[in-house]
């Protein structure tokens, strides 16, 4: 679409280079919007990969905590089965003894009776003992999981580096700058034709 009631106001030097001005200051405008928006997003990836890290980071703390809370459970647990069984055998020794006094049974047969009790409850806590070691070193193997998980997802978001923040953020103005200098350079050496 063309206005030819238009044409001798372009024609007109001085409106030519208002028009290329204000185009200019608009260019400008949307390069330092550009730079701010680029500026804008650099910090907002940051943000969130701190963000992601304080997560993970706390993820780990808290599951290995706990991990350690079932450790530490489990161990008590242990010790009291352990305490429960040696009672029990005293007990049983007890009794045995007692029978066998007032039996009048002594020798070699109590003897082997009392060491059984002995050996039973030495094999019931070593099954107890490997047990929590069993558990040990599942919850050993967990937190090396938690911790690799951790790692994973802290490596799974990079924060925007100086170099690519100073890259897309300079760009934009870059690009206005190179255009000034070409457009203030057209204009002068049409002002210099002219004159």
């Amino acid at each position: 679409m063309c206005f030819p009631q238009l044409l001798p106001i372009l024609a007109n030097p001085a409106t030519a280079a208002a028009i290329a001005t204000t185009a200019l200051v608009i260019q400008g405008v949307s390069a330092v919007s550009q730079a701010v928006a680029a500026a804008d997003v650099a910090e907002k990836k940051n943000q969130a990969y701190y963000d992601n890290t304080v997560s993970a980071k706390d993820a780990y703390f808290l599951k290995t905590k706990q991990s350690n809370l079932r450790l530490i459970q489990e161990q008590s647990r242990t010790i009291d089965q352990q305490m429960d069984a040696d009672l029990k055998a005293r007990k049983a020794q007890a009794t045995a003894l007692a029978a066998a006094a007032g039996s009048g049974v002594q020798g070699t047969n109590v003897d082997q009776l009392i060491n059984d009790f002995e050996r039973s409850e030495g094999i019931y806590n070593s099954r107890v003992d490997e047990r929590l070691e069993q558990i040990a070193a599942q919850t050993e193997m967990n937190q090396l999981g938690y911790q690799s998980e951790a790692i994973s997802r802290i490596n799974s978001r990079q924060p925007v580096t100086f170099a690519e923040t100073l890259f897309a953020i300079a760009d934009p103005l870059a690009d206005f700058g190179l255009n000034y200098l070409d457009t203030t350079a057209r204009y002068a050496s049409l002002d210099t034709d002219l004159g």
